[in-house]
């Protein structure tokens, strides 16, 4: 037996139903199938649909025509009796529908809410990319009509396939939340952000709403204040502050002051009751890992649950036929009046309304009630009375849809003469803000619609690759140069660029310390101030080079924040976040910022914790009272983590924001305030992570306290936290500089049984600490049994270990060793450094290999102070002092690469191995030229000098000493380069070191003659 959508319940003298009221009828319908409650079927003859027949309808038939007549009946049949007979399998589906709504209308009579299933794992896969054959799109009109007409159908299918609603919370007293979240992306945006770029439609019916939709995405209806007046004052919630027309949520039957009461859970199909914004983002964003669907429970406009069984209103009435009503079923499981003709009694016009539900009818035989379940059971038990008897009807009404479905009529009404008349305040103030930049908005995205081509696409996608690749490489130079072609590429190509183009733009100047550029192209797209200033922008590109509104997100802030870090310009960086969250009250430094608030996509411009982050790592990276001054108001103007912090308030802080602040005390040397923050950090709940105890680590040792360092190691690995291979080397580091090398052998032991690898720094390491503590030998077998051990043989291949392998055979005196490890060095591709041959300039000048050290230090072409002294050790013990004299003159006064104190024992060595080799001359004009470079001679060169002419001070002279000294008798030269000292020394007024005086007179007894006269007159 089949269904029938309506049954006529009357019997009238006409043969068709009065007209019902038109109006009435035409609203109920709409709310109907606004709720998608219609039950739709086939009219198929059966026997039931027979015995539904009004028979006053064939007594007024039988009337006009002037004969009695029956309906007609199907072929072979030639009255009611000959019917055929009901199908079994027909009879059962009426029963298994019949228990069906019977279990729907119970569950309607125990919530009066509404659930609704909605896709939340990615809608945009849904929709399906418009293609065109790119061999007929020219630039002539029909084309571009037929690209616009793509565009809407785009429109048309992205809203269809979009949830298309935002929810706001309701605070007590009925205060509206700032900001909204939109269910498709789970962003916050304010009342203007959820007004841009679309139109806002009053709710009339479904049918209009269908054919009216225009080019934007979705007409809007918006929470209207009608509804906002129906909460309690007391409610805090979340409600539906507006909603898409066309979009799954409005197909679903959800509107605008909906209130959102639950939805599913993360795993199952229980549903949790929700209150809060926070709570409904969190709980979609856990569910979408899990499933693509969600369950979300709304209580209707101004439906309140409090109301309970008040709000269902329960009459009788005993009507008589004809009775005057059409009724169909719904999905609720009621059977629901849904027309009320004009010619009905007065009973039943002023009693029943549209919407009341028949529950039960009074039983043809005796007085027992029936509960109704379809049209099909209610026009059986009322046809098979005779007209004029009664029957007894049982009857419901809800009295909160009864006055819903009047305020969505004021509402529909209200809409369609001023859209957001009768909004919240908050839509009415933002669609004036909206009204102003919404049709140059919309225009700027249709042109780029149409004028993005497909080699423009091509363009940007190449770029964004050649972008990834070489700031995977970090390759400095070439990040430059790349990103400079990508722009004057986009420019010649008149390509607009998008967000992740602009956002690898940044991203490569930044990490090739070029931020100047960064922010220089920023300015150049936006035309905004990078600084966040009211500054006019100079375009270096001539405003060929620009960017889509989207573009302007978190991600290309976040790249010119960084770029600010870089600068360590962290007041940029406070009035750029000033600007992005709208506020045009900020200065700093002389410069008030300008809010950027419309200027690009809201629902990624919202600030988080990671802006901050940044702004605080540039105040930190200041390095200055003043940096780390505005580093503690940073940090300190973010709230802690905690739960009861507001939704939309400032961002708080995170593990990052707790270890930026470490690493700014610990570099200031404020150690105790860096554990201050980390002991904050550990009340807040927020679990350390390596890198919090790294920079504690590196705290401790810079303030000399490995102990504190060791404790923070134990730590680590008390909460589960294992220590990595910087934690370690930071730690050796600081033992093998306080000469425990057994303790940092201990923790390299450690580090093997924890599977942390060594690396070639903490040879390294190891190898400098046993240098520092004067080992050489063990230095040199740690490196080999390294470099023999094929686990570590790679580790070896570096250039540092080496050049300490080097020194450590130089101590050795092993010339040869030092010569066979650059030879490895070369087989093994590794390029000897500075370093690495002043190392080896010192073995061989150890081995005595003099002309080597000498030719090695030729082939160093930038020498710094080091290698230059070592040379000249070389130059001087090689006897190479006119090559020596030149290059110390060069250096003399600190104006090259020697300072004083270098130059001065450049000198010194000159003249004591110029004195020893008897070249005087060489001697005589190095001090000469140390005089005239202003230097003063030292007790040192008093030294050098009696050092390279064999003098002493302290010779006693006893009859042995004089006979020995006339058996040899010393050159001439000394003496008389002595006597050069004593007159370059007066003619400067510099005192005479008494122990040279007492040398001189020492020599010239020793040598007799004219110089012990002229001795003597010394002493005198």
């Amino acid at each position: 037996m089949v269904k029938y959508t309506s049954a006529v319940l009357i019997l009238l003298s006409t043969a068709k139903l009065g007209a019902a009221s038109a109006s009435s009828s035409s609203a109920f319908i709409a709310h109907l199938s606004h709720n998608k409650q219609i039950i739709r079927s086939n009219n198929n003859f059966n026997s039931r649909r027979y015995s539904a027949i009004p028979y006053d309808d064939v007594f007024e038939r039988d009337d006009q025509q002037g004969s009695s007549s029956l309906p007609s009946f199907p072929s072979g049949t030639t009255s009611l009796l000959d019917l055929p007979k009901d199908n079994q399998e027909e009879v059962d589906a009426l029963l298994s529908r019949k228990e069906e709504r019977r279990v729907a209308r119970m569950q309607r009579s125990r919530k009066a809410r509404y659930q609704i299933k909605l896709p939340i794992g990615g809608q945009s896969s849904l929709v399906q990319p418009l293609t065109t054959n790119g061999d007929n799109v020219s630039d002539n009109g029909n084309n571009g009509e037929a690209l616009a007409s793509l565009v809407a159908k785009g429109q048309e299918i992205a809203v269809a396939n979009s949830i298309g609603m935002s929810l706001r919370q309701v605070y007590s007293g009925r205060k509206l939340s700032e900001l909204a979240m939109d269910v498709d992306t789970l962003r916050f945006q304010s009342f203007v952000d959820e007004l841009q770029g679309r139109r806002v439609d009053g709710e009339a019916d479904d049918a209009t709403a269908s054919t009216d939709m225009g080019n934007s995405l979705g007409s809007l209806q918006v929470l209207q204040n009608n509804a906002l007046e129906t909460l309690q004052e007391s409610f805090d919630g979340v409600v539906v502050s507006s909603v898409a027309r066309g979009g799954l949520a409005w197909t679903a039957g959800v509107r605008a002051g909906d209130v959102l009461t639950a939805t599913s859970a993360t795993i199952g199909g229980k549903l949790w009751p929700k209150s809060t914004l926070d709570g409904v983002r969190s709980a979609i964003s856990s569910r979408k890992i899990i499933s693509a669907t969600m369950d979300f429970e709304f209580r209707s406009l101004g439906l309140d649950e409090a109301n309970g069984a008040d709000a269902v209103k329960s009459f009788e009435l005993s009507l008589s036929r004809p009775i005057g009503i059409n009724v169909e079923d719904t999905d609720d499981g009621y059977v629901t009046i849904t027309g009320i003709s004009d010619n009905a009694a007065p009973a039943v016009k002023d009693t029943l309304r549209l919407g009341d539900r028949v529950v039960s009818v009074e039983s043809s035989v005796g007085s027992q009630m029936w509960d109704v379940f379809s049209t099909d059971g209610l026009t059986s038990a009322v046809t098979c009375r005779l007209p004029g008897q009664p029957v007894r009807m049982f009857f419901e009404r809800d009295q909160v849809m009864d006055e819903v479905a009047t305020a969505r009529a004021e509402q529909a009404s209200a809409d369609a003469s001023d859209s957001v008349s009768f909004a919240v305040v908050g839509f009415r103030q933002a669609e004036k803000s909206v009204a102003s930049t919404a049709s140059a908005s919309m225009a700027a995205q249709t042109q780029q619609a149409v004028t993005q081509t497909a080699a423009q696409k091509m363009l940007l996608s190449r770029s964004r690759d050649l972008l990834r690749t070489y700031i995977a490489r970090n390759e400095v130079t070439k990040n430059v140069k790349v990103a400079d072609r990508v722009i004057d590429a986009v420019k010649d190509a008149s390509a607009v660029l998008d967000g992740k183009t602009l956002n690898l733009l940044m991203r490569a100047y930044n990490t090739s310390k070029n931020a100047e550029k960064a922010i220089q192209t920023f300015e150049e797209v936006f035309c905004l101030a990078g600084d966040g200033s009211e500054k006019e922008v100079s375009q270096v590109h001539g405003g060929n080079l620009t960017a889509d509104i989207s573009a302007l997100n978190k991600f290309t802030i976040s790249a010119l924040l960084r770029a600010h870090a870089i600068r360590a310009d962290y007041k940029s960086a406070l009035r750029v976040l000033a600007a992005v969250e709208g506020n045009d009250d900020f200065e700093i430094d002389g410069k008030k910022s300008r809010s950027w608030s419309g200027r690009g996509d809201p629902f990624t411009m919202l600030t988080d914790t990671r802006c901050y982050n940044i702004a605080l790592a540039a105040a930190a990276k200041r390095g200055t009272k003043a940096g780390l001054n505005a580093a503690m108001e940073i940090f300190d103007s973010m709230p802690d983590p905690s739960l009861t912090n507001p939704l939309l308030g400032k961002p708080a802080k995170n593990t990052v924001t707790f270890n930026t602040m470490i690493d700014a005390f610990a570099n200031a040397g404020q150690y105790k305030n860096a554990d201050d923050v980390f002991q904050r950090m550990k009340k807040c709940n927020l679990r350390p992570d390596i890198v919090t105890y790294t920079t504690l680590i590196k705290a401790s040792i810079k303030s000399g306290n490995t102990e504190k360092a060791l404790d923070l190691l134990d730590d680590m690995k008390w909460i589960g936290i294992q220590p990595d291979i910087v934690s370690y080397n930071n730690i050796i580091e600081s033992l093998c500089k306080s000469n425990r090398l057994f303790e940092a052998k201990d923790l390299v032991t450690e580090m093997e049984m924890t599977r942390v690898s060594p690396d070639s720094m903490t040879y390294g390491l190891l190898m400098t600490g046993l240098m520092k503590a004067n080992k050489p030998g063990p230095c040199l077998t740690l490196f080999e049994s390294a470099c023999s051990d094929e686990r570590t043989t790679e580790l070896t291949e570096n250039v540092q270990l080496y050049t300490t392998a080097i020194t450590a055979a130089a101590a050795l005196g092993d010339h040869e060793r030092a010569l066979d490890l650059v030879s490895r060095m070369n087989r093994a591709g590794i390029k000897p450094n500075e370093k690495t041959l002043t190392a080896l300039m010192g073995a061989c000048i150890s081995g005595k290999k003099y002309d080597t050290a000498v030719k090695i230090f030729s082939k160093i072409k930038n020498p710094d102070s080091y290698a230059i002294s070592v040379g000249l050790q070389a130059m001087c013990l090689g006897g190479e002092f006119d090559a020596a004299l030149e290059l110390i003159t060069e250096q003399r006064s600190g104006q090259k690469t020697l300072k004083g104190k270098q130059v001065m024992a450049g000198y010194n060595k000159l003249i004591q191995e110029a004195l020893y080799s008897e070249e005087f001359n060489i001697a005589r004009d190095a001090l000469s030229g140390l005089l005239r470079a202003g230097y003063i001679p030292s007790k040192l060169t008093m030294r050098a000098m009696m050092e390279g002419l064999n003098l002493e001070s302290d010779m006693r002279l006893t009859s042995a000493a004089v006979r020995k000294m006339s058996d040899s008798q010393p050159p001439d030269g000394k003496f008389q380069f002595l006597l050069f000292v004593l007159d370059s020394l007066e003619g400067r007024k510099l005192t005479v070191d008494s122990m040279l005086y007492s040398s001189i007179l020492i020599l010239g007894a020793q040598t007799g003659g004219l110089q012990k006269r002229i001795a003597s007159l010394l002493s005198r």
